[in-house]
C-alpha cells in the first residue's frame, strides 16, 4: 500500500455554495428578511480509507450532491451567535432569542468510518490564501466573491483607532471573514460499545480566516458600525468570549500520521462490533457540524451582505499529540 495515499483520509467538499445573504442589515437589528442559501450544492468525496455517511448507516467513498442539497434546501442563514457551537441566539447575547437550526445557520451530522489504525479525525491544510472565489484546491477554504460596498456612515473598521471608513468610502467586503465552524463530538446512541463519558468529547469552533484580530466582540468593525448606524451608545460586548481556534493541526514531516497538536481534532473513532469484508472490525464515530455568520465578529456589517461563499473542507486521520490537549 503507498502510504502516502492515506495522506488525506476524507475530503468533504462543500462544492460551490453559494450562499446568498440577503439581510437588510445586520448586527443584530432583528429584522424580518433574512440570509437564504441560493444555488447550495454540497460533494463528499473520500479516499479508500476513511467512508463517511449522513445517517451512520449508509457509508461511501462519496456522497451524492442530490442528497446533501434535500437535507440543506430550507436553510436560511442569519447573522447568530453562539458560546460552544451547540446553542445558537439571534439579538447578541443581551436581548437573545433562539436561532432556529437550518433555518438561521447551517447544521447537520457526519459520520467516520475506518479500519485503519489512525481512528482520530482531524480538519486540515488551511489554503484561504492560495484559493480565489473563481478557482479551487484540495484543502480547506473558506472564500467569498466579495461585495463593493460604499459606507453610509463613517466608523472605525479597526484594528487600530486610525483605521477609519469614512462616509461615501467605497471598498470590497468578504462575508468569509466572518464565517465560523463548528464540530461537536457525539456518543453514538446505537453503539454499546461506544462507552465514553459525555465531559470526553470534543468540540470545536475554528474562525477559518484565522485572524484574530478581527475576531469575536471587538469594539471596531461591526460594533463600530452597529453605532454608527443605530445611536445605541449602549451596546457592548459579551463579557465571555467563545473558544476559538485561528488554526488547524499540523503532521510531522517525517511521519505524516503523527500529529503535532490536537487543536483541530474533531473526533475519536471507536469500535461498534461490525467487521468489513476481509473481517478487519470497524471504527466509527459521529460529529455535528455547524456553518454560521458570527454577529459578534468584526467584519458581520452590511458591507457582506448579498455576498457568495464557496466552502471546502479536508479532514484527515491520523494519531493525535499525546503530550497535552492542545
Amino acid at each position: 500500500m503507498n502510504p502516502f495515499k492515506k495522506l488525506y483520509m476524507s475530503i468533504l467538499l462543500l462544492g460551490l455554495v453559494l450562499l446568498l445573504l440577503t439581510t437588510a442589515t445586520f448586527a443584530w437589528l432583528g429584522l424580518s428578511n433574512i440570509n437564504t442559501i441560493d444555488g447550495l450544492s454540497l460533494t463528499a468525496t473520500t479516499g479508500n480509507f476513511l467512508e463517511i455517511s449522513f445517517d451512520g448507516v449508509n457509508f461511501a467513498t462519496s456522497l451524492d450532491p442530490e442528497l446533501i442539497a434535500e437535507l440543506i434546501d430550507n436553510v436560511r442563514l442569519a447573522d447568530v451567535t453562539t458560546q460552544d457551537a451547540i446553542d445558537f441566539y439571534r439579538g447578541g447575547l443581551k436581548d437573545p432569542n433562539r436561532a432556529v437550526t437550518n433555518r438561521d445557520y447551517l447544521s447537520f451530522t457526519l459520520w467516520f468510518r475506518t479500519v485503519e489504525r489512525e481512528r482520530h479525525v482531524f480538519l486540515v491544510n488551511n489554503v484561504n490564501d492560495q484559493v480565489s472565489y473563481d478557482t479551487t484546491l484540495r484543502g480547506t477554504y473558506f472564500v467569498s466573491r466579495g461585495v463593493t460596498w460604499r459606507a453610509p456612515h463613517t466608523f472605525i473598521n479597526g484594528p487600530e483607532a486610525t483605521d477609519i471608513v469614512e462616509r461615501g468610502d467605497q471598498g470590497v467586503y468578504y462575508a468569509a471573514d466572518a464565517v465560523r465552524i463548528g464540530f461537536v463530538e457525539q456518543l453514538d446512541a446505537n453503539n454499546p460499545l461506544d462507552e465514553r463519558e459525555v465531559d470526553t468529547l470534543r468540540s470545536l469552533i475554528y474562525d477559518p480566516s484565522e485572524n484574530p484580530e478581527r475576531g469575536f466582540g471587538k469594539s471596531y468593525g461591526m460594533l463600530s458600525y452597529f453605532i454608527a448606524n443605530t445611536g445605541q451608545t449602549d451596546f457592548s460586548p459579551p463579557e465571555t468570549f467563545p473558544d476559538t481556534q485561528y488554526r488547524l493541526t499540523e503532521f510531522a514531516p517525517f511521519n505524516p500520521y503523527q500529529a503535532l497538536d490536537n487543536t483541530s481534532l474533531i473526533a475519536e473513532l471507536v469500535p461498534n462490533g461490525e467487521v468489513n469484508a476481509e473481517g478487519r472490525p470497524y471504527y466509527i464515530g459521529k460529529v455535528q457540524v455547524t456553518v454560521w455568520i458570527e454577529g459578534w465578529d468584526a467584519d458581520a456589517f452590511d458591507a457582506i451582505v448579498n455576498d457568495r461563499l464557496k466552502i471546502q473542507l479536508e479532514f484527515k486521520s491520523g494519531m493525535p499529540h499525546l503530550n497535552g490537549s492542545n
